[in-house]
C-alpha cells in the first residue's frame, strides 16, 4: 500500500561510527529507502542527512553517494522526497534539487496530512541563544558562502568535518536537558493550533502526548535507526530492523 508518509532525520552520513562501517551505515539506509519506495508516497528528511555538505560549482562531497543514488531512484518511482537542512548540513543546494529531484525546503515547514496540521523542523532552533543566531546568520551570509567556495574542495570538506566534530564535542562536555526544551516548544506550537510537532536533532526518539497533540522526535540513524510513519491520521515511531520496521517502545 503506497500511501504512507515517512519521516527520518540525523543520519549524519560521513560521521565516524563506532557501531558499524560507513558501508553498513549506508546499507541500512538504502534498505529502508527501498521499503519507503514500496509502501510510501512521501518522505521527509528532517535535517542532518549529512554530517557536512557543501556544493562547489564543479564538485560535491562524495560522502553518502550510494544513498544519494537511492534517493534519486526513489524520486523516479514517484515518491515525493522533501529535505530540510539541519545544523550540520545547512548548505543544502541546487545539486540535490536539480540533479537528484529532492525538494529542498527551509526550516520550518507546516503541512496538512490526513486533516492533521503538522509542524516539521530540524529542532536546533528550539533552544537558540544569541550565539547560535549570530553563527547561523554568518554561515548563511552569501558573502561567507562565496568566500568558503574559494577554498579547495578537499580543504573545505576537511574544515567542515573538523568544525562538526568540535560542535559534537562541546555538546558532550556541556550536557543540557534538551528534552524539556522540546516539550516546552511543542506545547506552545500545539496550543497555537498544530496537531503534531515532528523534529530531529535530539538523537533520542520521543513520542509524547501534549495538550491533546503529539510530539514526535525522530531519533537518529547512527545508532538507533528510528523513524516515524503516518497512515490514516495516525503517526507512529518505528525502528528499522534491516528488513522491516518494528514499533519503538
Amino acid at each position: 500500500m503506497a500511501d504512507r508518509v515517512y519521516f527520518m532525520s540525523d543520519a549524519h552520513l560521513g560521521v565516524p561510527n563506532e557501531r558499524r562501517s560507513a558501508e553498513d551505515h549506508q546499507d541500512a539506509l538504502i534498505s529502508f529507502l527501498r521499503h519507503v519506495g514500496d509502501t510510501g508516497r512521501e518522505l521527509y528528511i528532517v535535517g542532518d542527512l549529512f554530517d557536512f555538505w557543501f556544493e562547489y560549482r564543479s564538485s560535491i562531497p562524495t560522502t553518502g553517494a550510494r544513498v544519494i543514488f537511492e534517493l534519486y531512484a526513489l524520486v523516479q518511482r514517484g515518491v515525493r522526497v522533501v529535505i530540510l537542512p539541519g545544523n550540520h548540513d545547512i548548505w543544502l543546494g541546487s545539486y540535490l534539487s536539480d540533479q537528484v529531484g529532492l525538494e529542498v525546503r527551509s526550516n520550518p515547514i507546516e503541512i496538512v496530512l490526513d486533516e492533521k496540521k503538522l509542524y516539521v523542523t530540524h529542532g536546533d532552533a528550539f533552544d537558540a541563544d544569541l550565539g547560535f543566531s549570530i553563527s547561523r546568520a554568518v554561515l548563511k551570509n552569501p558573502l561567507c558562502i562565496r568566500l568558503f567556495r574559494l577554498l579547495h574542495a578537499d580543504l573545505g570538506v576537511a574544515l567542515g568535518r573538523w568544525t562538526s566534530h568540535l560542535s559534537d564535542e562541546r555538546a558532550r562536555l556541556v550536557p543540557r536537558d534538551d528534552r524539556r526544551v522540546y516539550e516546552t516548544a511543542a506545547e506552545k506550537l500545539i496550543r497555537e493550533g498544530h496537531d503534531i510537532v515532528v523534529c530531529g536533532h535530539y538523537h533520542k526518539a520521543i513520542d509524547l502526548e501534549i495538550c491533546g497533540g503529539r510530539l514526535i522526535v525522530l531519533g537518529n540513524w547512527i545508532r538507533s535507526d528510528t523513524y516515524a510513519v503516518m497512515e490514516n491520521g495516525d503517526i507512529r515511531l518505528m525502528r528499522w530492523m534491516g528488513d522491516r520496521g518494528e514499533p519503538v517502545g
